[in-house]
C-alpha cells in the first residue's frame, strides 16, 4: 500500500524531472552576432593555421569554450590569442562584440588598417595589439573608449599624427605607441591623461617641443621620447627638470631629423 509520503516524495521527484527536462543547458550560446564576429575573425586572421585554434567553428552553443575566449552572461568578454600564428586582417565584425572587456592580439603577424569600428567597443579596458605588421593610421575613434584604460599599439608600422582624442581617454594608464613611424607633433592633450604611469612614444618620427602640460603627469613612472626628433624649450626649465626626474632624455635623437624636419615644413 502506498502511503501518503510516498505518493508525496512521487510527485516532488516528478516536479524536479519536469523541471530539469525545461531548464536551460549550461552550454547556452552566445548571440548570433558575436559567434558571428569570432567567425569572421578566424577566416580574417587564418585561422586553419593558428599555433592553436582548439574548439573554433564547432557547433553553436560552444563559442565560450572556443581556446582564447572568455564568456560572462553568455557574452564573450575576452579574446587573449597572444603569440599564436595570427596573420590577415583584423575585421570590423569585431565592433559586434558589444560586451567586450579585453582584446590581446599581440605577437602575431596581422597586417592592414586598424579598423575604426573598435571605436564602438565601449566597455574595452584593455586593447593590446603591440608587435605585428599594422598598418595606416591610429583610428581618431579610439577616443571614442572611454572605460580604455591600456592602449598598446606598439612595434608596428603605423604612420601619420598620433589623434589628439586619444586625450579624452581620462582613464588610460598606459598608452603605448613606441617603433612605428608616426609623424607630426606630440599632441598637448595627451598632458590630460592624469592617470598616465606608461607613456612611450619613442622611436618614431615625432618633430617639435615636448609640451609644457606634460609636468601635470604626476603618476607616470615610465616615460620614453627618445629617437624621435622632439625638443624642449631653452627656458621651460620646469619642463627640463621633469623629464630629467622621469629619465626622459630627448637628447637621444633619431637619425635622419634633418630631412623629416624639412619633408614637415620647418626647415
Amino acid at each position: 500500500m502506498i502511503t501518503k509520503n510516498r505518493i508525496l516524495f512521487l510527485a516532488i521527484l516528478m516536479g524536479l524531472v519536469t523541471l530539469s527536462a525545461c531548464s536551460p543547458s549550461p552550454n547556452l550560446a552566445v548571440p548570433s552576432t558575436e559567434r558571428d564576429a569570432l567567425v569572421a575573425f578566424y577566416n580574417s586572421t587564418n585561422g586553419d593555421n593558428w599555433k592553436n585554434n582548439t574548439g573554433w567553428l564547432a557547433d553553436v552553443g560552444t563559442e565560450c569554450s572556443w581556446f582564447g575566449i572568455m564568456c560572462i552572461n553568455n557574452h564573450v568578454y575576452t579574446i587573449t590569442l597572444p603569440i599564436n600564428q595570427l596573420k590577415g586582417n583584423i575585421p570590423k565584425e569585431l565592433a559586434q562584440l558589444k560586451e567586450l572587456f579585453h582584446l590581446q592580439i599581440n605577437n602575431n603577424e596581422l597586417s592592414g588598417n586598424i579598423p575604426a569600428e573598435l571605436g564602438k567597443l565601449t566597455h574595452l579596458n584593455a586593447l593590446i595589439i603591440s608587435f605585428n605588421k599594422l598598418t595606416g593610421k591610429v583610428p581618431t575613434e579610439l577616443g571614442n573608449i572611454k572605460n580604455l584604460t591600456v592602449l598598446n599599439l606598439s612595434n608596428n608600422e603605423l604612420t601619420g599624427e598620433i589623434p589628439s582624442e586619444l586625450g579624452q581617454l581620462e582613464r588610460l594608464t598606459t598608452l603605448a605607441l613606441s617603433k612605428n613611424r608616426l609623424t607630426g607633433s606630440i599632441p598637448i592633450e595627451l598632458s590630460q591623461l592624469s592617470q598616465l604611469t606608461l607613456l612611450a612614444l619613442n622611436q618614431n618620427k615625432l618633430i617639435g617641443e615636448v609640451p609644457s602640460e606634460f609636468v601635470a603627469l604626476q603618476k607616470i613612472r615610465q616615460l620614453y621620447l627618445y629617437k624621435n626628433c622632439v625638443k624642449v624649450k631653452i627656458d621651460d626649465q620646469l619642463l627640463q627638470d621633469f623629464l630629467e626626474e622621469k629619465n626622459a632624455s630627448v637628447a637621444r635623437k633619431r637619425s635622419g631629423c634633418v630631412e623629416i624636419e624639412r619633408e614637415a615644413g620647418i626647415r
